[in-house]
């Protein structure tokens, strides 16, 4: 499985268990994690660390501030964040429509560790 080079993620998911098994996940394969419940917290953790976080890893649907919400907003501090957007909605094409008009990346919850992981190294490979 492709492995991480010591990079800054960002876990953004409203979901406390998806936040502790994804951030273990991601340290254990090489990545430094920080983590926020929601979209407002996660804008306060980017501004206080956006010259070491690499990619930010979001769920789009979370109460007080939503995925496309916070990704906007990321934008208007560094207009080229990289960003992988998640959701576990499969059924309702609205949030997805979203994400892909917000992020580059998309997985569908649940994901497999290793299509995270591959997905991680391609944004991060980007220029």
């Amino acid at each position: 499985m492709p492995k991480g080079n010591d990079e800054t993620v960002l876990v953004v998911d409203d979901e406390a268990s998806i936040l502790t098994i994804t951030g273990q996940t991601l340290q254990t394969f090489g990545y430094r994690v920080l983590l926020a419940q929601d979209g407002a917290k996660a804008l306060s953790v980017y501004a206080e660390h956006k010259n070491e976080i690499a990619v930010v890893l979001t769920d789009m649907a979370m109460p007080l501030m939503d995925g496309a919400a916070m990704i906007h907003a990321l934008r208007r501090i560094n207009p080229k964040v990289k960003i992988i957007a998640t959701s576990g909605f499969q059924e309702n094409p609205d949030p997805l429509k979203d994400a892909a008009l917000s992020a580059k990346y998309f997985l569908t919850k649940p994901y497999p560790t290793e299509l995270l992981l591959k997905t991680l190294r391609e944004a991060l490979g980007e220029t």
